[in-house]
């Protein structure tokens, strides 16, 4: 299943609002090293990836459950964008539309904020993120501020930073009262990838970028894996950051000073910096280089990938897509087989392989359409797939006698081991 979502959109508004801002100037801030620590480590993802095997759910997972979004005209969704998953709620964003709250059942709860330009409203919510510990939704709008709501629905604030003017970026909650900005390189001498901001829009900390060119007036396109890609993670009540094109993911220690965790060493599989989309729109680009995402759990990594492409050709484009997970225990990693859906194989309910977006815990979530559920739903590999529950593969049969692809959609809620 592939998230659909209009990132060349959101980044063509905010690529026109970088035009008319200066380039962003370093603050007095604490700017984080790649110094290792004790407990760093680094992931061979280019050695993992080289055995792949089909891996089955119940491998990693104890359970897994097929449900259905409510299937009522105020909780429809359409391109989903963004999904956050927290203990006991599911939030959504897509394209001009209201972020709508959900139960782990599927039952719509409420639209958090209204859209609109009056007090707590907004017209699209370019990023949302989520601090759990204090039920606290924090929405980039599409006005270029952060509106912040609690789990109730109810409106409690506004940043306004000058900052958010002045740079092109995503705004995420970090810790406290303190947001980050995220962006990657467009110019070419952009010196931070993410930057921490106190209540005040000071800067306290920076993670330095370290892609530079002479752009000489040319601007190329973004990324067209962002929403796929994702640039940060909660673990342990604890924001994680990774840049589209950095290796090295961060998180805050105990001192709340942003360190370097752990890497993910792609070896040859990497995007070389020359290469880069922002560059330059038109350089081509070999078939064998990856991007990936990153989730954790208290025992393993999951890293999600797929392969880049030369968007100016996108009939030759790669479409398999794959999952390594390393054991953070044993220090061993296995790499599943690529196929179009590139996930674990659902052995207990006969589902669509299951290939995580986000992790609370150590529960998962995936989202299906329900055009993609039917599809898959009347295919050989369906009618064919072995179960531990054929019970629940029943289920799945009499849904597609009465399902209609246009549909709320499905997700998946895998506990993981």
């Amino acid at each position: 299943m592939k998230l659909k979502h209009n990132s060349f959109q959101i980044f063509g508004i905010l690529f026109l609002v970088s035009l008319l801002s200066c380039a962003c100037q370093e603050k007095k801030g604490q700017k984080v090293s790649l110094q290792e620590t004790a407990s760093f480590y680094t992931i061979p993802f280019d050695q993992i990836v080289k055995n792949k095997r089909e891996v089955k759910l119940s491998e990693f997972a104890s359970e897994a459950k097929i449900i259905q979004f409510e299937n009522i005209p105020e909780a429809m969704l359409g391109d989903v964008e963004d999904i956050e998953l927290t203990k006991d709620y599911i939030f959504v964003k897509f394209w001009e539309h209201p972020v709508l709250q959900f139960s782990h059942d599927g039952k719509f709860i409420r639209d958090i904020g209204k859209r609109g330009k009056g007090p707590g409203e907004y017209g699209t919510c370019m990023k949302l993120s989520i601090d759990e510990k204090n039920e606290k939704v924090y929405i980039h709008t599409g006005e270029l501020d952060v509106k912040v709501f609690n789990f109730k629905g109810d409106y409690l604030k506004t940043y306004n930073y000058e900052a958010l003017e002045n740079f092109m970026c995503f705004w995420i909650w970090g810790r406290d009262s303190c947001l980050i900005s995220y962006f990657e390189p467009m110019r070419g001498t952009e010196p931070f990838v993410f930057i921490e901001h106190n209540a005040k829009g000071d800067t306290l900390q920076t993670i330095a970028n370290h892609i530079f060119w002479d752009s000489k007036g040319e601007f190329g396109s973004i990324t067209p894996f962002f929403g796929v890609q994702n640039f940060y993670y909660c673990f342990n009540g604890k924001t994680h950051l990774k840049g589209a094109y950095n290796d090295t993911v961060y998180t805050y220690n105990n001192s709340n000073k942003l360190v370097p965790k752990y890497c993910i060493d792609l070896g040859r599989y990497k995007l070389p910096d020359d290469l880069i989309y922002e560059r330059k729109r038109t350089r081509p680009v070999p078939d064998n280089l990856i991007w990936t995402g990153v989730h954790e759990t208290s025992d393993n990594i999951f890293i999600p990938y797929g392969y880049h492409y030369d968007i100016e050709k996108p009939e030759l484009r790669n479409e398999k897509q794959g999952l390594v997970l390393y054991n953070k225990n044993t220090k061993e990693g296995l790499a599943i087989k690529e196929t179009k859906q590139g996930g674990l194989i659902d052995d207990f309910t006969g589902g669509p392989d299951f290939r995580p977006i986000r992790i609370n815990g150590n529960t998962a979530i995936m989202l299906v359409t329900a055009l993609d559920m039917k599809l898959y739903l009347e295919s050989d590999a369906f009618r064919n797939k072995a179960v531990k529950f054929p019970e629940e593969k029943e289920k799945l049969i009499q849904l597609n006698k009465t399902l209609n692809e246009n549909d709320n959609h499905f997700f998946v809620l895998a506990k993981l081991n």
